[in-house]
């Protein structure tokens, strides 16, 4: 007879689907709601990721979560080598020490703000984790529904974490430089519009601008005042208006290459486009080699 706990978590898989389904996304079970999570907590095989600053996971964070910041997975250094986001070392040693490994069932959340989320979803997603999913609506929607919280930090039992990369998810400086004005390449730029056109020069980049030919997208297109996922259609829409379609071959980047291109990255994935690759270098590492052309 099955036990009441893999009941509940069947049901909780039943309603999620249901309820992404009617979003119309291709992979909806890239995403969880504040519901079915709710009826998730209590399942040994699942490890709840809290990608904000600590400072806001001491203040208040879902029980059962382990904090990474999302930031500390931004490593320049190892992406400027082979595009990685970070060492394969690295990623064993930080993601074993969280307690995951390739049976866990992986859901990370952020404040509600998106690049935080995503840009942990990415790291394991390269790294060839295979379930993993984002909270919809993060931190925010689930105190706006009155869910508890708890300011203990987790102690977690190590596990073993495989890094298995993927390096066909990623490009590094060299070859962008090279497919440059590829037709059958779409860079996109999914940062602020300052950004785009150089007014907004942020600490790490050594000019303003953006990479030549790259199309601007806010990564802010994409979800609603919920902080929520718009639905597909809504999303398919703000791609083709951009000359954007399933079989574009889009390469996206922000200012550190995770956090709001892998927003966008994960948006793209949602709705069965995935011909999408990450320059996880990004304007960091662009703007700060003098030879590479810019635009403003």
């Amino acid at each position: 007879m099955r036990s009441t706990r893999s009941i509940a978590f069947a049901a909780a898989l039943v309603a999620f689907s249901g309820a992404a389904a009617a979003q119309g996304y291709a992979r909806p079970e890239l995403l969880i709601e504040t519901e079915a999570l709710a009826k998730l907590l209590a399942q040994p095989n699942v490890r709840l990721v809290d990608a904000a600053d600590p400072v806001s996971y001491q203040r208040a964070h879902i029980a059962g979560a382990v904090n990474l910041f999302y930031l500390d997975l931004a490593r320049l250094e190892s992406r400027k080598k082979n595009g990685y986001p970070l060492a394969e070392v690295d990623a064993e040693r930080i993601f074993g020490e969280a307690g995951i490994d390739a049976g866990t069932q992986v859901v990370v959340y952020d404040g509600g703000e998106g690049p935080s989320a995503s840009g942990v979803w990415f790291v394991l997603d390269f790294f060839g984790h295979k379930d993993v999913k984002v909270l919809n609506g993060g931190f925010r929607k689930w105190l706006k529904e009155g869910r508890p919280v708890v300011q203990d930090a987790l102690q977690v039992e190590k596990k073993k974490f495989a890094a298995k990369p993927q390096p066909q998810k990623v490009v590094t400086r060299d070859w962008l430089e090279k497919n440059l004005r590829g037709k059958d390449v779409v860079i996109v730029d999914t940062r602020s519009f300052n950004e785009f056109i150089g007014k907004d020069v942020r600490p790490g980049a050594s000019r303003g601008g953006h990479i030549p030919g790259a199309v601007h997208l806010e990564w802010t297109k994409f979800s609603d005042k919920l902080d929520t996922f718009k639905p597909a259609a809504a999303l398919e829409k703000a791609l083709s208006q951009r000359g954007i379609t399933k079989d574009t071959k889009v390469v996206t980047y922000c200012h550190t290459g995770i956090g709001r291109s892998t927003d966008m990255a994960l948006a793209m994935r949602l709705i069965g486009y995935d011909n999408v690759v990450e320059y996880t270098g990004s304007w960091e590492e662009w703007s700060s080699d003098p030879r590479l052309p810019i635009e403003k």
